[in-house]
């Protein structure tokens, strides 16, 4: 991943810098999707410095090149972020009570997808479904 990631750098001018490196392993090393502000917090604990700003400026350049994506769960009013690269596409459910999120590595709409192309003429590149309840720990 890393030797893609320095050519898509290098393809925009850009380096692998210490903190783009270590934002990516934060990334990798979690287990479902963190805020900027949650990425920030974990790569304080570890003494990256690092500002908020440099953080959402790092997960731009990310997410533009494909390695990381940008989430929307409902209800939270931020995004999230996770590693793209290597990963199946999945949806994802989130706990109402703890906020607990979780992959899903299923996707259902698939033939819905296929239909909607057909009716629309559009070709369908993403979408987005995302399940909320309560985990066994809220219930």
């Amino acid at each position: 991943m890393i030797g893609k990631l320095i050519e898509g750098l290098r393809a925009t001018g850009r380096r692998l810098t210490r903190t783009r490196r270590a934002v990516l392993r934060v990334l990798e090393g979690n287990q479902y999707p963190l805020s900027a502000s949650e990425l920030y917090e974990r790569l304080q604990k570890e003494k990256v410095s690092i500002d908020l700003v440099t953080v959402y400026r790092t997960l731009t350049v990310l997410k533009e090149l494909g390695f990381v994506s940008q989430l929307e769960l409902h209800h939270e009013g931020q995004f999230r972020y996770e590693i793209r690269q290597g990963r199946k596409h999945h949806h994802h459910i989130r706990c109402q009570g703890c906020g607990r999120i979780v992959d899903l590595l299923l996707c259902p709409l698939k033939k819905l997808t296929s239909l909607i192309e057909k009716e629309t003429q559009f070709v369908v590149n993403e979408h987005t479904l995302e399940f909320g309840g309560l985990c066994p720990k809220c219930q």
